[in-house]
């Protein structure tokens, strides 16, 4: 065991077991619910942001969070540099510096480590897909039926077909009431409500604007 911490924390094998340090208290901390995984992930609207996300995909490391692949990275490159030291590096003894085989040795590591972490990173793309959450602004359009008796300007409801249930309001007087199909026309933040008109009204005025 001693021999092994002095493997690993010797040069340049240390380049990569402090980062693997700091990684595993992340992700500790991290399955303890006090930090989030994403937290190194930012939104690419800048053109640096941008380029940085375009090297991302090129190298294959997209789909998951940084963090996952800073940590594969990390890993490999910490086998790779341990596996060279311990056999490839001696062979250099006389050549080249201890110092300078170390950072070749190193650059090489993370080089190779890449393609083995986006080897890793296909799989977990599935873990780690979103899908982004439908604003209630953007479901304009959307046809319900009418639950309630009747519709009025501050109380109604309606359910759409995959289920969703909304509260709704209209104009009176109207001939709206339960079974009635209409379709949302405009959400308010303030009720938290729709603005609707029956269905073959909306018909109605598309077919006059064309």
């Amino acid at each position: 065991m001693e021999l092994f911490l002095s493997e690993i924390f010797s040069f340049p094998i240390i380049l990569f077991t402090i980062p693997l340090i700091v990684l595993m208290l992340f992700w500790l901390t991290a399955f303890a619910g006090l930090i989030d995984i994403e937290i190194l992930d930012f939104d690419t609207d800048s053109d640096a942001e941008a380029t940085s996300g375009t090297w991302i995909e090129s190298l294959g490391l997209d789909g998951v969070p940084l963090t996952v692949v800073l940590t594969l990275v990390d890993i490999y490159a910490f086998a790779f540099t341990y596996l060279a030291r311990k056999y490839l590096m001696p062979l250099f003894d006389g050549v080249l510096t201890a110092t300078a085989v170390g950072f070749i040795v190193a650059v090489f590591a993370v080089v190779i480590a890449i393609p083995f972490a986006a080897i890793c990173c296909k799989p977990l793309r599935k873990v780690f897909h979103t899908h982004e959450a439908v604003s209630k602004k953007d479901l304009d359009g959307v046809i319900c039926t009418v639950t309630t008796q009747t519709v009025t300007e501050s109380f109604g409801q309606a359910t759409a077909d995959d289920g969703m249930v909304y509260t709704i309001m209209a104009n009176v007087p109207n001939d709206l009431s339960k079974g009635s199909r209409v379709v949302l026309l405009e959400y308010s933040e303030g009720t938290d409500s729709y603005t609707v008109a029956s269905e073959a009204e909306v018909m109605a005025m598309s077919s006059a604007s064309v």
